[in-house]
């Protein structure tokens, strides 16, 4: 707690001392009255009710400039909310998204390592079943346009950036894209002029197969995709390529973004929402 609050008076510091100051003259425009009026006589007291004021003042301030785990707004001129949070894509209620290379790898390892949201889909949503996720590559993406590549592992089938495909699990339905290229050595990497195009394709899957139910998704392009942005920045250019893809036609009523918690001191939320209500 004692960091959060630490990130919240660097973020906002000239909020934080407007607030104390404008929570001690509340109290003592509110207060002096009642004890005039209640003959409360206060003399001899003047440090103690000093240090009360003081001391409530600051807790108001802090309350004030405490950094928020959650915020909403409504896209403009749209049908769509955004929530944004911090928690567990995979605790969440309503679809997911999940990136993936334009190999669709399914190999926990070399190609898709362990760690990332695609390995734990694997592992844990699969139950390292990666039969599962071949058999929807093969069949969903038949007929698309492909091209053969050798690397030092994995896949050797590629597809076009933003590809798409689903699996249904336990009531939800994941939506994979393709969001990164990878070189021979299977290290992933992409371009915000990429993942662009990669977003393009995942709200047309969105849009056909979401059923408009909630949407949630991590944030795109942080971590092994290797974009090359901040964290605040790459959560901007998802909500604009969210807001150009709602404006298009209407997607799901909410879509939901969950930010993971090392994250926190990255991103002020409150700062995000105050760009897009």
């Amino acid at each position: 707690m004692i960091k959060k609050i630490l990130i919240g008076i660097s973020r906002h510091p000239k909020r934080f001392l407007l607030a104390i100051a404008f929570g001690y003259a509340s109290l003592w425009t509110v207060l002096e009255p009642i004890f005039s009026i209640a003959n409360l006589k206060t003399t001899g007291y003047n440090c103690p009710y000093l240090i009360c004021y003081i001391l409530i003042s600051l807790i108001i301030g802090l309350i004030v400039i405490y950094p928020k785990r959650k915020v909403q707004f409504d896209l403009k001129n749209t049908n769509t909310k955004v929530e944004i949070e911090f928690g567990d894509l995979f605790a969440t209620t309503g679809h997911k998204v999940i990136s993936a290379s334009e190999f669709f790898d399914s190999k926990i390892g070399k190609p898709v390592s362990p760690k990332s949201l695609q390995g734990i889909f694997i592992e844990r949503v699969l139950g390292g079943h990666a039969n599962i996720l071949d058999d929807a590559v093969n069949s969903q993406l038949a007929g698309k346009h492909t091209e053969t590549i050798q690397r030092i592992d994995g896949k050797t089938l590629k597809y076009d950036i933003g590809s798409t495909i689903t699996i249904e699990h336990n009531q939800s339905i994941y939506f994979l894209f393709s969001l990164t290229n990878t070189d021979y050595d299977c290290n992933a990497n992409s371009t915000p002029s990429l993942m662009l195009k990669a977003l393009d394709g995942l709200w047309n899957k969105v849009r056909t197969e979401g059923n408009g139910a909630d949407i949630n998704l991590p944030l795109i392009g942080n971590g092994l995709s290797r974009i090359g942005l901040p964290p605040s920045q790459l959560l901007q250019l998802t909500l604009i390529s969210l807001l150009k893809a709602a404006k298009e036609r209407d997607l799901s009523s909410t879509i939901r973004i969950v930010l993971t918690k090392d994250m926190f001191d990255k991103i002020d939320l409150e700062i995000i929402k105050n760009n897009w209500q």
